[in-house]
């Protein structure tokens, strides 16, 4: 994850020209900040169940740092700190489960069935879950990238891309979401006719969608490993051919 120094590359030409004295505790090094927050996504969402709750702990009081630190410092416009962005707001879907979990066990509150109550709220952990692991693929390709393709790819890592595929990857998911929920609603009326039909769509889709999105989490795993392995390899390459020249001069 070293190609988050680029993040900070113009904000860090900027403070070597203010003084030391005006820097105090508030001046944190959100770099390697994000780096922790995102070694503990990584584990909460490629390694471990994100419903284990020490690492949903630590994911949620990261979030809460990062959206403080992303408002309050300078931080470079780069894309990946637009993928970080998302990245923390994915967890803003847990708020609205959690809601929903305490209205119905413990206030028992029950606007609607027991069987869409669960439903959505196992479906706002999903887009919880699928947005995380879509957003966290999309920043180790840009690892990948910038190891490998650092000149070919430039034209691509650029801060509207990014939020044009972070658009990309909330909309899709949602529609996942929606057509899964199909399965905890009851079947409307014979006498709406289009809401009729395209409930029976989304009900027939509803096991391909499922299907789809479980497959497509298990290869983006490999790939990050994939990834980051190449980005590990490279700059190890560097490391010893910059240290081989060091010697022979």
């Amino acid at each position: 994850m070293d190609h988050l120094n680029k993040l900070c590359e113009t904000s860090s030409q900027k403070q070597k020209v203010i003084p030391v004295q005006s820097k105090g505790p508030h001046h944190t090094d959100y770099l390697r900040v994000l780096k922790r927050y995102l070694v503990v996504k990584y584990i909460q969402y490629m390694i471990l169940p994100s419903t284990n709750i020490v690492v949903l702990a630590a994911g949620a009081f990261g979030t809460l740092h990062v959206l403080v630190l992303l408002l309050s410092q300078t931080v470079s416009k780069k894309s990946t700190a637009v993928f970080i962005s998302h990245l923390a707001a994915a967890d803003a879907m847990l708020v609205p489960a959690i809601l929903l979990e305490v209205c119905h066990q413990v206030v028992d509150i029950k606007f609607a069935s027991d069987g869409f109550i669960r439903g959505l709220i196992h479906n706002l952990l999903a887009v919880n879950t699928n947005v995380s692991s879509l957003i966290l693929s999309c920043i180790s390709l840009e690892a990948f990238l910038i190891t490998q393709f650092p000149v070919e790819s430039r034209h691509i890592r650029t801060v509207r891309q990014a939020r044009k595929t972070s658009v990309l990857v909330w909309i899709t998911v949602l529609i996942e979401c929606i057509i899964l929920q199909t399965e905890c609603i009851a079947a409307p009326e014979p006498e709406e006719v289009c809401l009729s039909a395209l409930f029976q769509y989304f009900l027939l889709i509803a096991p391909t969608v499922r299907g789809l999105f479980d497959n497509l989490l298990i290869c983006f795993r490999f790939l990050n490993v994939f990834f980051y392995y190449k980005v590990y390899t490279s700059k190890s390459h560097s490391r010893h051919s910059s240290n081989r020249t060091g010697h022979c001069s």
